[in-house]
């Protein structure tokens, strides 16, 4: 009997553990896409896209196409788009799409020898607005 209760616990972990939160329909529609910067020498570009029975965003950074893109993962938090800092690769990044244009807003983050992050109470500081753009040329 304890065998069969083990094992029914165990099955129902898993089943418990694989379930996915799921990323409401308008936020998908409201990120997903390509989105463009520009400027007066040059366009900088982001594409969003979100795959199916993942829990987040995957956020591609192409830039002005001369580099190869870096790709993010950004984590959903209520109306944004988090990606969170990581050392040697990328700040703390906020998006947040208002009035059918994407903001982006970034703060800097410092790290100590040990690989902490320090200095991490400000708010976002930069901020870029990208316009959606329904084909890429």
């Amino acid at each position: 009997m304890k065998k069969l209760y083990l094992i029914l616990l165990f099955m129902l972990t898993g089943i418990f553990h694989a379930q996915i939160h799921n990323i409401p329909q308008s936020t998908k529609d409201a990120f997903k896409g390509y989105w463009v910067y520009k400027a007066k020498y040059f366009t900088n570009s982001v594409a969003i896209d979100f795959e199916p029975g993942k829990n987040f965003a995957t956020f591609r950074d192409i830039g002005t196409g001369e580099a190869p893109p870096l790709t993010l993962q950004a984590m959903v938090k209520g109306k944004l788009l988090i990606i969170p800092a990581k050392q040697h690769q990328n700040d703390y990044i906020e998006l947040e799409v208002i009035k059918g244009k994407l903001h982006l807003r970034t703060k800097q983050t410092t790290w100590d020898s040990q690989g902490n992050m320090i200095n991490n109470n400000s708010k976002p500081e930069e901020k870029t607005v990208f316009k959606r753009k329904t084909q890429k040329d």
